[in-house]
């Protein structure tokens, strides 16, 4: 049997039985899923291995005895319930009166509860030297000096003239917004007229100036432009007060 270190967690701890040997954990996992009969753990020889492992000088020894303590009661009215199912609940609902159930239930609590806590341990081991955001920084020892020049030369550049955009990929512009503006008037004297077809032999520049001269048509009131959804084709009315 290894002995148990000076944390506070009782993983550490392991029993030899004549039914069992391995983690204690481990021991109270198996009872749980009925995987071992609770009657078959001698539980005198188990709190006896564990007397004789402890140490009362080490580091939270009296958590460590108060974890065992608390499962090994629940072992011993657990194995007293299954050993005497006959036994009517106390009226009162004292202690002594839990079910097998209720008893297997304070079991499955404690492992989660200890594993939480255990794990919890873990993440400020982890955490430790670490500080949360809303702690402020403390100011550095100095004091910030800025020149005249870098001021003036901020100044300088958020009032200056914006950079113009490049443009050269577009090509030249060989055709104008009144151009086209004549072009759809033209196609409009049928009747109304696709967009998509209005443009379809004309390149990406001419198309976007096409479009400008539609808009600029509508606000004159001599076009309707008709999109029955949202990015669908796009059709241009002639309206009869712009014929």
């Amino acid at each position: 049997m290894t002995a148990p270190s000076t944390g506070r967690s009782l993983a550490d701890f392991t029993v030899e039985l004549d039914v069992y040997s391995g983690p204690y954990e481990w021991l109270l996992a198996l009872i749980l899923k009925d995987e071992l009969e609770i009657f078959e753990v001698p539980l005198r020889e188990l709190v006896g291995l564990y007397a004789g492992s402890r140490d009362p000088e080490a580091e939270n020894a009296l958590d460590r005895d108060t974890d065992f303590a608390g499962s090994a009661a629940a072992l011993i009215l657990l194995k007293s319930r299954t050993l005497s199912p006959a036994l009517e609940p106390e009226p009162d609902g004292d202690e002594a009166a839990a079910t097998p159930e209720e008893l297997a239930e304070r079991l499955q609590e404690y492992l989660k509860i200890r594993r939480a806590a255990e794990d919890l341990r873990a993440r400020f081991a982890r955490a430790a030297g670490h500080y949360p955001s809303a702690h402020t920084v403390p100011p550095k020892p100095g004091r910030l000096r800025v020149s005249d020049d870098r001021v003036t030369l901020a100044a300088r550049r958020v009032f200056a003239r914006l950079v113009e955009p490049p443009v050269r990929h577009l090509g030249p512009i060989t055709v104008t917004l009144q151009e086209l503006a004549g072009m759809i008037r033209t196609g409009l004297i049928r009747g109304p007229v696709s967009y998509e077809d209005l443009t379809r032999d004309m390149d990406r520049l001419r198309s976007a100036v096409a479009f400008a001269a539609a808009l600029s048509l509508a606000q004159e009131g001599v076009v309707r432009l008709i999109q029955p959804e949202p990015l669908g084709a796009l059709t241009l009315e002639p309206l009869e007060s712009g014929c």
